[in-house]
């Protein structure tokens, strides 16, 4: 009989204990003064859909290990505080300040990171144009160059005529430049595309999202 009323009384226990922390992760981001969508981030999670079913002890089967060791440290508390082992929490001047500025820091990075994210998508959309324009001038100069070399195998002795040379000279050194342009363009590319590779790694949380 004893094993019997065991299984309900484990499972009474681990739904209080998953609202115990739910309660104390939610009191923890309270005390630091942080939104749950700010929480969340700090936490690894993309959105705060997640954290907030935790907090309200939503699903009462279980707390990811992992997230209450990770709260500890983004809320600057002790496993046992989340637990409800103890109630020991330092609220001292010094430490809400040097939370208050965390959380400023934080604000600071993601406003930085957005703006890197949206300069560098104007950016692309720049290449992309600059590309297009520059795709149009090597076909136009490639038409220019069959239609003249076209022009001189029906016309033999063009070459000698009044602005001849200069014609072929003229067409040859368009194409060419365009040529050009469009190396230089592809260099160009690939340097930003490396470059913003390093900002949005250097711009990445601290944690991923598992």
């Amino acid at each position: 009989m004893a094993e019997r009323k065991s299984a309900p009384n484990t499972r009474m226990e681990q739904a209080a204990a998953v609202r115990t922390i739910g309660a104390r992760m939610r009191q923890a981001r309270e005390l630091c003064n942080l939104s749950q969508s700010a929480a969340a981030k700090r936490l690894g999670y993309s959105n705060s859909s997640k954290l907030s079913k935790v907090e309200g002890a939503t699903d009462t089967n279980s707390v990811p290990l992992w997230l209450i060791t990770r709260a500890a440290k983004v809320y600057d508390v002790s496993v046992d505080f989340l637990f409800g082992v103890n109630d020991d929490w330092e609220t001292g001047a010094r430490m809400t300040q040097e939370r208050e500025v965390s959380a400023w820091l934080w604000e600071a990075m993601e406003k930085a990171r957005l703006r890197d994210v949206a300069t560098l998508k104007k950016l692309h959309d720049k290449l992309e144009a600059m590309g297009e324009s520059t795709a149009m001038m090597l076909e136009t100069t490639g038409d220019a160059s069959a239609a003249l070399a076209r022009f001189i195998e029906l016309n033999p002795g063009f070459e000698d005529m009044p602005g001849g040379a200069r014609l072929m000279s003229s067409v040859g050194r368009a194409n060419g430049a365009a040529k050009g342009v469009k190396v230089k363009l592809e260099r160009f590319r690939m340097e930003c595309k490396m470059a913003a590779s390093d900002t949005l790694q250097q711009s990445l949380p601290l944690w991923d999202e598992d």
